[in-house]
This record gives C-alpha cells, structure tokens and sequence, in this order.
C-alpha cells in the first residue's frame, strides 16, 4: 500500500468527521415533534385581549397632547411633502394626452436613455433603442435628432416637432 500524503490524510480525516456527523445528525439527535395549535383557543384569547383593549381605550377623557396630534393628523396639508409638479404633470399627461397639450414634451414617450457607439448615436424611448430618423413604435411618430440630454421627436401628420427630456 502506498504512503499518503499529508494533503490526503487531511482530505480523508475531513471527510471521516463529515461522515461521522451525519451518523450523529440522523440517528442519535432526536427530532422535534410539531406542536398542535388550538386556533379555537387562540381565537377566544384574541378576542378577550381585543375587547380588553376597547374598555381602557374608552376610559377617560384625551390627554392635551393626544388631542392635538389626532387634529393635527385630520388637518388637510397645505403643502404635500412628497409632491412633484414634474412628476404629477408627467402622470396626468399619461392618464389624459388632450390635457397636456401645451406642455414641451408629448406624452407617451419616456426618453430613458442615451448610448454612443463610435459614431452611432442611440436613445432609449419607451424600453425601445431607437436611431436618428426611426420612427417611433407609436405611429406618425419620427425621432429626429438625438442628444445626451433630450430627444427632438417630429409627428408626421401636423409636422410639430417637440422635445423630450432625458428621465433620470
């Protein structure tokens, strides 16, 4: 038989733990047994707690401060922290195209990105990578010109052009 290595005496002996483990694992721990839950039970509890809570909620009169936060918290805002005119007009023109009319971009395009490959200029409109001169999936519509920062798209049929800014 021939003489082994010590990387292989290390390799066997790793492997004779592992092996002895699992002879541990699977024959001697005992396993956990599932508990059965009485749902009837904790129904009835949830439903005491519940009624608990109710009966003090209703005890006495509201402390200054908690009468002033639940008026503060009825009160309409004045300003809302979380509004974006850019984002609200982009959403309304998405809902009602005839309602955004008057605004620079047309609604329905999302410009999203921007690549440049040598000389070859890309723009991301709707998911969809577009050249300069495409038209655009959504009928009588031609992008024109492309730039990093916004896109120049011509309708065909009226031959308004207008611009879309690039959406971060």
């Amino acid at each position: 038989m021939p003489k082994l290595t010590r990387q292989q005496i290390i390799i066997i002996s790793i492997m004779v733990l592992v092996v002895l483990y699992g002879l541990y694992d699977f024959f001697i721990v005992p396993r956990t047994k599932s508990v059965s839950v009485d749902f009837g039970k904790k129904s009835a509890e949830l439903e005491t707690f519940t009624a608990d809570v109710m009966a003090n909620m209703t005890k006495g009169p509201l402390s200054a401060n908690d009468t002033y936060t639940i008026n503060r918290a009825e009160t309409e805002w004045k300003r809302d922290p979380f509004y974006e005119k850019k984002s609200f007009r982009d959403w309304r023109m998405l809902k009602d195209p005839k309602a955004g009319k008057d605004s620079i971009s047309e609604p329905g395009f999302n410009y999203s990105g921007y690549l440049k490959f040598d000389k070859k200029e890309m723009a991301i409109i709707n998911g969809i990578e577009y050249e300069p001169g495409n038209n655009l999936e959504i009928e009588g519509y031609v992008l024109e010109k492309i730039s990093p920062d916004r896109v120049v798209i011509v309708n065909k049929k009226s031959r308004s052009r207008f611009e879309v800014s690039l959406q971060d």
